[in-house]
């Protein structure tokens, strides 16, 4: 079975706060880990930065799912990709708050042209690799 990865970007709407990253959290755990879909969630500045992984028709479906959601607008697709291996395979989803975390923050500086999230201004190759360093930065503490 070959594997895809789905990276994409979206902005929150008003009133996005921690309580709502938890709810999609567990939604997300719940939809995901019986159809075999890994990856990370990001939020930060209003805006949300996700990867998917899983089979080419999982990973669709859940990105299709995922553009109803209410909780956000413009959505932006960045890379859809088959892949040789998970990238985020110990997790059905993670969520990273990306406000107040020096750490993030100067790791965004890497791939970004200020600290402030804007994914939409990154190529996928930065995205991933972002996002590579910070599910590290979590791992380690």
């Amino acid at each position: 079975m070959a594997l895809y990865r789905l990276i994409y970007v979206s902005q929150a709407v008003s009133g996005i706060g921690y309580l709502d990253l938890i709810d999609i959290m567990q939604k997300s755990e719940k939809n995901n880990m019986p159809v075999g879909i890994t990856g990370m969630l990001s939020f930060g500045d209003s805006m949300f930065l996700q990867v998917l992984e899983g089979s080419r028709r999982t990973v669709c479906q859940t990105y299709n799912r995922i553009l109803g959601d209410k909780r956000h607008v413009n959505p932006e697709l960045i890379e859809f990709t088959e892949i040789d291996h998970r990238e985020f395979g110990l997790w059905s989803m993670k969520a990273v708050q990306i406000d107040n975390h020096p750490e993030i923050r100067n790791t965004l500086l890497k791939y970004s042209y200020s600290t402030t999230f804007s994914p939409y201004s990154m190529t996928g190759n930065q995205c991933l690799s972002f996002l590579h360093e910070i599910m590290g930065i979590y791992q380690n503490k």
